[in-house]
């Protein structure tokens, strides 16, 4: 029943200059937990239309002369908007838990713009993201809604929540493709690896990440993974698998990140929220496989495509009781123009 509705919503919404639709939902029940980063929605729509106006061309082109994409061709950008969900471990507690992390919500609208170098070899993400936490980021009653409609126990800890505020992010990522490590494996089967920094700052968190990937396939790009909706227009050809009715590809990647702060986990600064101790490093691994489908090409649209991909996470904060790592799993379901 979500499937259907997903699609019918993606499907619904204007095509006009668009390259792809997209939604993606993360949960770690599919690993057999309801803690930490338990939930996130987004859905997304990315266009070829370079749409910017004048202010955000300036701020982009400032930006890209500063994070080297200043030779780099305006590629895509992307209109998101989403909300995600943090818990402690054990929901079915109403009262505080200050060991244990705080529970915590929000509720943003997201503007990225990609740009392409001009050899292929490095795409520059800017991201601009603005939304609420607390009550206005309506997690409470999200999450208390699906937990009754799917028989879960109920959540009972929301009263101690990080409080509303304004959150504002921006970030900048560059990923780019290392030739040394990439190549051919067995006949057209190809082995991409790619190295990406990510740098972001604001109310929401402030933080630096490095990270590597590495993408199997046929006829991938220079960067790979690219990121959803845009394979076709890098490649101009289109991916395979071993059967014509799925191409897919395979992709593994690590992330460590350097965290200054992190409002989910520290509450705003200077207000009575709940907070823990955060550790300052943490990593991620990440597995992940994509199908597309070209047999489900239409008049209106293009083939449909899923992702599929497992997180791994350290531990991120610190605690009397041991911390466990967490696992998420996520699905991304769309369609490409």
């Amino acid at each position: 029943m979500r499937t259907i509705a997903v699609s019918a919503f993606l499907l619904a919404l204007p095509c006009a200059a668009q390259e792809a639709r997209f939604v993606t939902v993360d949960n770690d029940s599919w690993f057999k937990t309801d803690r930490y980063y338990t939930n996130g929605i987004q859905f997304s729509a990315r266009t070829a239309q370079d749409e910017r106006g004048e202010l955000v061309r300036r701020w982009t082109n400032g930006a890209c002369r500063l994070f080297g994409c200043g030779d780099a061709r305006f590629m895509l950008s992307q209109h998101s908007v989403g909300q995600l969900m943090y818990t402690p471990a054990d929901i079915t507690i109403a009262a505080a838990q200050p060991f244990d992390r705080p529970w915590a919500g929000l509720l943003y609208a997201e503007r990225q713009w990609l740009f392409l170098a001009p050899d292929g070899a490095a795409i520059t993400t800017l991201t601009a993201q603005a939304g609420v936490t607390g009550r206005l980021s309506l997690a409470e009653p999200a999450q208390k809604l699906f937990h009754r409609i799917m028989d879960r126990p109920a959540p009972q800890g929301w009263d101690h929540q990080v409080g509303n505020t304004l959150a504002l992010l921006v970030s900048a990522e560059r990923r780019s493709a290392w030739p040394l490590l990439s190549g051919q494996l067995a006949g057209d089967v190809q082995l991409r690896t790619a190295g990406h920094w990510r740098l972001a700052a604001g109310s929401i968190m402030s933080y630096a990440a490095v990270g590597l990937s590495i993408t199997i396939g046929k006829n991938l790009p220079l960067v790979a993974p690219a990121p959803p909706g845009i394979v076709n227009r890098v490649t101009g050809v289109e991916t395979a698998c071993r059967w014509r009715w799925v191409q897919c590809t395979l992709m593994l990647g690590v992330e460590a990140r350097g965290m200054a702060y992190n409002l989910f986990l520290e509450g705003r600064p200077w207000k009575n929220d709940p907070g823990v101790k955060p550790r300052r490093w943490v990593g991620d691994l990440t597995a992940g496989l994509r199908l597309d489908f070209p047999g489900t090409r239409g008049r209106d649209h293009g083939p449909w495509f899923a992702q599929l991909r497992a997180t791994r996470r350290t531990a991120e904060f610190r605690a009397p009781v041991p911390v466990p790592r967490h696992t998420i799993g996520s699905l991304t379901l769309g369609v490409d123009f």
